[in-house]
């Protein structure tokens, strides 16, 4: 869950104001001038109806909240008006929103749709959805669109909806109850007032969590007039979630793919983040690489000075100008190796943003990719019940899969024909080790890691797959990445390590191994270090982020002759070495050219090719 509710309530809002933005003193309500907002990029900041009450209904305290915001420029704040008798506050939100429409701020509604007992609303309790219908009626007399925060899901477990429940699972039974109560009692309401109200859905970035907690991306975004997409990552490592940055480029990519016209921004947020400016940038980055229509700063009073967590303001202030020119740099559709990921699947946890981290662009695509000459499997796309088939066509015309070892078990036990793809010994622990072993040619290159790796224990006999990656020990060599010619095509058959983000952490070299097979596909290697996501734009751009803590030395691998002048570092204006190896030519093999360079911690690089 995203964080609770409850947290938002217990903060004590000092009225003092910032004093650290100068810029903040230049805003519109000191001035006068109406807000621009910035060339590239367009913000928008929620209030809650805490905030409101404490950060905007006095007039004094409002110029004070404005001018801390005043450099993330934004053009647009959702209001959120609930009253302390649970009712939205409508003379208020009309008096605010006149004053922010006078300063050139579009001011819309928002709606955090709790119960009156604090938690998530039960749909099935008359009680909760009238309060639901009242709220969004006031919130329609006042503003044409509103927001709804993810708070909409449901986790009720109350006797009534067990009973309800019958003999669906949770996920079936929520999402059909959410969908039918969520138009009864949320966007009708609100158009019955206010024909021209847009309702907007805010997903949540659950993905796994999707369907149990109500959710159906594809009907609601069809349901609902617009949908806003959660990538609040926050910091992986310590909160519950641990979900992979470059998940957040995923989602906004995947979600907006049902509707692109109705996209109408990306959420992001600092709930827990203290001292994690890096973090909370990576979220900004995401938004920036996919393109977003709006950056949506989850929330005022999250963000105000007396948060522990609003010291990431400050270091997201200072980088505003380079996120800005980095938006105004891309050009050029996004592109990436497709993962198919029907809506409504779940799998292996988040492995879309590991592979992306590991160096893997991914095109997450709801359908089932057919026309591209490589593209990604994983227990989230046997969603799909035609799955087996659709596969082995592909094989059949000669174009490559790339799947988990996840997958493959699942297709075997169902009696497939992948069952035939691989001889296995049987074996079901888990081993570890700090050697690898690379197939090069005939030939086997042992690499060391510092640490012990561990991995599920894959044996396979001998042919006809070969082992381009195994994990070495004295008793066997255990498989990582398997390779199978099959039918007029290849499998790839990649063995994730028991804790994925291991990924991450495998030497270069292993790395290097397991991007190589998209290399032909995508037209591009990265070579180097994990936590260094790659982000295709048409065939000219490059872009490289490094999400990790230190510097990283990196290349663009190409499996040709490039020109060798000419490529550049936009970010930085830097000019690029190209550097060759004509190794392999007298083998019959490419000349392998490098596009190298070094970047710093938490920075991106666009790179232009001539």
């Amino acid at each position: 869950m995203r964080r609770l509710l409850s947290a938002c309530l217990v903060f004590v809002l000092s009225l003092s104001t910032s004093t650290w933005s100068s810029a903040g003193s230049a805003f519109a309500q000191s001035t006068g001038q109406k807000s621009h907002g910035w060339s590239n990029l367009k913000f928008a900041i929620f209030f809650t109806s805490y905030d409101v009450e404490h950060l905007l209904a006095d007039p004094e305290q409002f110029k004070k909240t404005m001018d801390y915001f005043a450099p993330v420029k934004p053009v647009k704040v959702y209001l959120d008006g609930l009253g302390r008798d649970g009712k939205e506050n409508v003379p208020l939100l009309k008096k605010l929103k006149e004053k922010f429409n006078a300063m050139g701020i579009e001011a819309d509604g928002a709606m955090v749709p709790v119960s009156s007992r604090g938690g998530p609303s039960t749909y099935n309790n008359q009680a909760d959805l009238e309060s639901l219908s009242e709220r969004m009626r006031g919130l329609a007399r006042v503003f044409n669109r509103i927001i709804l925060d993810d708070w909409l899901f449901t986790t009720a477990t109350d006797p009534k909806s067990v009973a309800d429940r019958g003999n669906e699972t949770w996920g079936e039974y929520r999402t059909r109850l959410l969908l039918e109560q969520s138009k009864k009692y949320v966007i009708d309401p609100a158009k019955e007032v206010n024909p021209n109200a847009q309702v907007i859905i805010k997903f949540p970035n659950w993905y796994e969590g999707f369907a149990e907690n109500g959710y159906d991306v594809d009907d609601e975004v069809h349901q609902f007039d617009k949908m806003a997409i959660g990538i609040e990552t926050r910091v992986p490592q310590i909160q519950h979630q641990h979900i992979p940055i470059y998940s957040g480029y995923v989602l906004q990519r995947w979600e907006s793919g049902v509707d692109p016209s109705k996209w109408v921004g990306s959420w992001l947020d600092n709930y827990g983040m203290e001292n994690q400016s890096s973090y909370y940038d990576a979220q900004v980055w995401q938004a920036v690489f996919a393109g977003t229509p709006e950056i949506i700063l989850w929330a005022a009073g999250q963000l105000w000075q007396t948060n522990p967590s609003s010291n990431v303001y400050p270091d997201f202030v200072s980088k505003l100008p380079e996120f800005e020119r980095v938006a105004g740099l891309l050009k050029g559709d996004p592109r990436g190796v497709p993962m198919y990921l029907p809506y409504g699947s779940t799998g292996e946890y988040n492995i879309f943003g590991y592979l992306g981290m590991a160096g893997i662009p991914i095109d997450p695509v709801a359908a089932f990719p057919t026309k591209e000459k490589i593209a990604i499997f994983c227990l989230n796309s046997a969603q799909d019940s035609g799955l087996a088939s659709e596969m082995l066509s592909r094989l059949r015309e000669g174009k490559d899969i790339f799947m988990t070892f996840g997958l493959w078990k699942k297709l075997a036990r169902e009696g497939t024909e992948f069952k035939n793809v691989l001889s296995l010994l049987p074996y079901n622990g888990q081993v570890s080790s700090s050697s690898f072993g690379l197939l090069q040619g005939y030939r086997e290159k042992m690499v060391k890691a510092q640490r012990d790796f561990t991995f599920p224990g894959i044996q396979a006999t001998t042919w006809p797959e070969t082992r381009d990656v195994t994990l070495s020990r004295e008793d066997y060599d255990f498989s990582v990445l398997m390779k199978v010619p099959y039918l007029n095509g290849t499998i790839y058959m990649l063995n994730m390590p028991s804790n994925s983000t291991d990924l991450l952490e495998l030497p270069p070299e292993v790395l290097d191994a397991i991007r190589l097979p998209f290399t032909e596909g995508i037209g591009v290697q990265v070579v180097g270090a994990g936590h260094i996501p790659l982000y295709l734009f048409g065939d000219k751009q490059f872009v490289l982020y490094n999400e990790s803590s230190s510097r990283a030395p990196v290349a663009l691998r190409f499996y040709k002759k490039i020109e060798e002048t000419g490529w550049r570092e936009l970010v930085r204006n830097e000019q690029l070495r190209v550097s060759e190896d004509s190794t392999f030519v007298r083998f019959g093999g490419p000349v392998i050219s490098d596009v190298s360079l070094t970047l710093q911690p938490s920075t991106a690089a666009v790179i232009q090719s001539p």
